[in-house]
């Protein structure tokens, strides 16, 4: 039986490094995170103090309502913070093909991190309100007019471009990076305007959609696939059903 062969450099210190990246990380969205809170427990704080005499329970109610009312500031003050650090920094993910461990790696990791940060702490709270599009504008994406998005699953904002008038349905799938054989592939995503992507539908990189296209719910298009304007997707992988307005195909 062969050796085993020996490990790179790379191999050898590839999760320790990793390790102190991510505290690093950890550190970054701490800070992020604490001044987005400030404004609400500022706020919380004043109305604890502001109710020491009241009755138990009226206190309570008080306080209660403050605590939500804390958190929801912090949902609109999150993503003036993490807009305003990408803008500063210049954060992103970048273009083309590159390994995990390397420095378009961690650019891209760093970049995300931000998406994922307003995503697990209160991105629900934001579908289907102008906020959402407002939040990914200051990531880098380019939303037209009156877009509606009802979904968390984005990456990569900056890499993806929605039209006028257009709905992403709820618990889309919109990404512009896949992982293949230890490499990171990102691909812009372009959709058109007056596009309807339904629910639960996935978006890979390098997809185009054209003006007015329907994707059925559940379907997934592959990376690099071409909608035309005024066409009909689904399925899985997807595929050409039809028009719009016509009735689909058998097609699957």
């Amino acid at each position: 039986m062969l050796p085993d062969p020996p490990k790179s450099l790379l191999h050898r210190w590839a999760t320790p490094v990793q390790v102190l990246l991510t505290l690093g990380l950890y550190l970054q969205l701490s800070v992020l995170g604490g001044l987005a809170a400030a404004p609400g427990l500022y706020g919380a704080w004043a109305v604890f103090d502001a109710t020491v005499a009241w009755p138990r329970a009226a206190r309570a109610v008080a306080l209660a309502m403050a605590g939500f009312a804390a958190y929801f500031s912090y949902a609109v003050c999150i993503i003036v913070v993490v807009g305003a650090w990408r803008l500063l920094t210049r954060a992103a993910s970048p273009l083309g093909r590159f390994r995990y461990y390397s420095r378009e790696g961690m650019q891209w990791a760093s970049y995300n991190a931000l998406i994922l940060l307003v995503r697990y702490t209160c991105i629900n709270f934001l579908r289907v309100t102008p906020l959402l599009p407002l939040f990914h504008r200051l990531m880098g994406m380019k939303v037209g007019a009156r877009v509606q998005i009802n979904t968390a699953v984005i990456g990569d904002s900056n890499l993806i471009e929605i039209g006028d008038d257009t709905v992403i349905g709820g618990d889309v799938t919109l990404v512009a990076h896949a992982a293949e054989r230890g490499d990171l592939l990102t691909a812009r995503v372009k959709i058109g305007s007056r596009v309807t992507v339904g629910l639960m539908a996935v978006i890979m990189p390098g997809v185009e959609i054209g003006d007015r296209a329907v994707i059925a719910a559940n379907a997934v298009l592959k990376k690099g696939t071409k909608v035309g304007p005024d066409e009909l997707w689904g399925g899985v992988p997807a595929v050409k059903l039809g028009a719009r307005g016509e009735a689909p195909s058998e097609a699957t």
